[in-house]
């Protein structure tokens, strides 16, 4: 383990990603980034030679290893926490599928020094997703227009690259990866330090790429060409937003006991009138993807 030496970190989750790991690295390495920060990789139990790939040809980037039951929450946890038993003065999150533009974190540390901020870079993902800032709404969270971020209206964001101040760290603590071990941690994390009264801002000008697809999240249950049943599996994965450990406490936490009651209900109720649809309506259904396939961009379908 190489003991962060630098006043940043930057904290890069990991799990059988070998190629991408190494891509992300090699681009850290170009832009220079091994010069002023210390590069911790958490690999929570990768089974790919990963660790090994990057001890191999990173020998200067610190590693954790996990079991595989980190999460992407746990790992980033353990990460804070080596960041912290050490004189880091900012810490990032860096996910390894994004590759942020040159020159983006060295900008993004002067951003949160010079601003006294939490700050992220937003991230687009093919398919026209995209992550950043995020607000609450009476029924869960949405992506902010960038008059809202502009206007400092963002309540919460989006873990791909992520810039704290040691400070913030220390007043909110770490992660609770106990009750959202993947989806929801950044969200859950951001609406904390919101709550305590960060300013929470997008680095202006600057835009990553996101190397994965666009989440389930963001499919249309109406029209897609999975089944409901195999819509509904993926609520029993932490991978899933609607995760129905996470998204209880979630909801619960972020907008009370009898609210978040209702908050985390609808989603699933929602899914059980979709279905009940496709289940006595499938050709309203085809009508409806055939007209959203030809209304979508070059004729493909957008769920």
């Amino acid at each position: 383990m190489v003991e962060p030496t630098h006043a940043d970190v930057i904290v890069i989750p990991v799990h059988n990603r070998r190629e991408t790991t190494l891509a992300c690295l090699r681009g850290l390495r170009e832009d220079g980034v091994f010069s002023w920060a210390t590069v911790l990789v958490v690999d929570d139990g990768s089974t790919d030679g990963t660790s090994e790939a990057i001890a191999a040809e990173f020998p200067a980037a610190g590693r954790l290893r996990g079991d595989g039951t980190w999460w992407w929450g746990g790992a980033i946890r353990r990460g804070m926490e080596q960041a912290m038993s050490g004189r880091a003065a900012r810490i990032f999150w860096l996910n390894d599928d994004c590759r942020p533009p040159p020159g983006g974190l060295r900008a993004l540390r002067e951003f949160v020094e010079r601003e006294a901020c939490i700050a992220w870079i937003e991230a687009h993902a093919p398919g026209g997703w995209n992550c950043g800032g995020y607000r609450r709404t009476a029924w869960g969270v949405r992506r902010c227009t960038s008059e809202e971020e502009a206007a400092g209206l963002t309540e919460t964001f989006s873990g791909n690259c992520v810039c704290f101040p040691r400070e913030w760290v220390e007043r909110v603590g770490l992660p609770h990866d106990h009750l959202f071990p993947q989806a929801t941690a950044d969200l859950d994390y951001g609406l904390r330090l919101h709550a305590a009264g960060a300013r929470l801002r997008s680095l202006p000008g600057q835009v990553a790429d996101n190397l994965s697809p666009s989440p389930a999240a963001a499919e249309s249950w109406l029209t897609s060409e999975r089944s409901m049943r195999e819509i509904w599996r993926d609520f029993s994965s932490p991978r899933s937003y609607l995760h129905f450990s996470t998204w209880r406490h979630f909801a619960l936490r972020h907008w009370g006991l009898l609210w978040g009651g209702m908050v985390f209900a609808a989603p699933y109720a929602r899914w059980l009138a979709i279905a009940t649809l496709r289940s006595v309506a499938p050709g309203t259904t085809r009508a409806w993807a055939r007209r959203r396939a030809v209304n979508s961009p070059n004729g493909r379908r957008k769920d």
